[in-house]
């Protein structure tokens, strides 16, 4: 029967022993089907209440990790699939709770899409957008995301070498499928996009966490280089999977000294490097990309979904010439090809100059919420920029980011805890990331920040904040 490692039990003891649950089905320590032992034999066998396993048993099914059957037990349930709440939107009906949960790039400052439809409609040629096309996009298309690389990321893209995607997650999916065959080990940093914890294994592929540089006040630096050399000469390394600007969840931007020191780690193993950038847009200096360092080696992947439109789903990726068949390929095999219709669109915003003017009036807010989030926080707590789309907000050792997360929504708050990040197990990171780039109102953003530093602040507390929905 199934018993985690006492000693290795942290208060809450509850969400300890869920967590601990989760990993070994991650592991396949259990699978589908595996009957858990009585709630009340492990609370002898671990030392601990009954109501604690009753909540670690709760917890866990909350997760979609086990199913309860009456009168037989509790058993690991059919899908153990990582929960992943980013693919969760706000509910449909009734109060919805202050989003500090998913980065959504401000839509509400998006350009017009009426007008655009309105303008598309006159051009004489719009029902040539209404036909097949190629996989790859058509020229004019690849020309204007080789254009949108060049100008808002500072890379040397090329038309000849740029695809249009049905944006970066898109894009992010078919470098997967392209560059790699099943069994093929992938880096990647320690603390990382959620949807790649599914998206790797599901093609076949392993994962190969790489730890970060830390500083003296436990925020997150680089993806580290020696930690790379090492897991390229102790496996059989085929990629590397990074975040340069901004990366998820730690918002940290990689000097140039920092990709430097990468690249040569990168060249001297021959990895294939995939270059996700869907903050870069935002950012006002740019630092050299991989694809300027390693240009044989590296795909870029480019959207400006959260500058511009996350519902047009129109992304680019730049990729090795020899490798673009294999793209053009692979798109054809997914989607046969990005929407022809949706694409002319965003090119006409990217060239007619409605993407500079967004970002502008986009980046003024961020600043303004990223010092707001500063000022709520005590300091050297928040990690994070004034053109970043979220924070990553350290908490003090005697307080629990899971737990935070669950009090923050009874109040009416969604934010995430370091768990749904963590590509293995960690009992060193105690944060959650915080979003400045869903909620639409400034005063509702201002609530969401108070109601998440009393749920803090009271963490323990019996009397906790009420919401202020409004």
């Amino acid at each position: 029967m199934w018993k985690p490692n006492p000693s290795k039990l942290t208060s809450p003891k509850y969400l300890s022993i869920a967590t601990a649950l989760e990993e070994d089905i991650q592991t396949g320590r259990l699978v589908e089907g595996d009957r858990l032992p009585p709630q009340r034999e492990l609370a002898f066998q671990l030392g601990v209440t009954l109501g604690t396993i009753t909540r670690a048993y709760a917890e866990a099914e909350r997760r979609k990790l086990v199913r309860g059957e009456t009168g037989r037990g509790t058993y690991v349930a059919k899908t153990v699939s990582k929960h992943s709440p980013l693919t969760l939107m706000p509910h449909d009906e009734g109060i919805q709770p202050y989003d500090l949960a998913r980065n959504l790039g401000l839509p509400h400052l998006n350009p017009d899409l009426g007008q655009a439809l309105r303008d598309l409609s006159k051009d004489p040629l719009v029902n040539t957008l209404n036909e097949y096309g190629p996989s790859e996009g058509a020229t004019q298309h690849r020309e204007v995301g080789a254009h949108f690389l060049r100008e808002f990321y500072g890379a040397p893209a090329q038309a000849g070498q740029t695809l249009v995607t049905c944006g970066a997650q898109h894009g992010i999916q078919l470098a997967f499928q392209a560059l790699f065959n099943r069994g093929d080990m992938i880096a990647v940093d320690a603390m990382i996009y959620p949807p790649l914890l599914s998206m790797i294994p599901a093609l076949g592929l392993q994962i190969i966490p790489i730890a970060a540089e830390r500083d003296e006040h436990g925020n997150f630096g680089a993806i580290s280089a020696e930690a790379l050399d090492e897991a390229c000469r102790k496996h059989n390394v085929r990629g590397v999977f990074l975040i340069p600007n901004a990366q998820n969840p730690s918002s940290y931007t990689l000097t140039g000294k920092e990709r430097r020191k990468l690249a040569k780690v990168i060249e001297k193993h021959d990895l294939k490097v995939i270059e996700d950038d869907p903050y870069t847009p935002f950012i006002s200096q740019k630092q050299e990309s991989f694809l300027e360092l390693l240009p044989e080696n590296t795909v870029l992947i480019g959207s400006p979904s959260k500058a511009l439109s996350a519902g047009l789903r129109t992304g680019y990726i730049h990729v090795p010439d020899k490798t673009k068949t294999a793209f053009a390929n692979a798109i054809g095999e997914s989607t046969w090809m990005a929407s022809p219709l949706n694409a002319e669109i965003v090119s006409r915003w990217i060239m007619g100059g409605e993407l500079q003017h967004t970002l502008v009036q986009k980046r003024e807010l961020l600043k303004q919420r990223y010092a707001l989030l500063e000022s709520t926080f005590p300091q050297n707590t928040v990690q994070g920029g004034g053109e970043k789309l979220f924070g990553w907000l350290q908490l003090a050792d005697h307080q629990n980011a899971e737990q935070v997360e669950h009090a923050a929504l009874m109040c009416g708050v969604e934010v995430l805890s370091h768990r749904h990040f963590q590509a293995i197990p960690r009992t060193d990171i105690n944060a959650l990331r915080v979003s400045l780039s869903t909620i639409a109102h400034q005063n509702h953003f201002e609530n969401a920040l108070l109601l998440l530093k009393a749920t803090i602040d009271q963490q323990g507390s019996a009397e906790m904040p009420r919401p202020m929905m409004g």
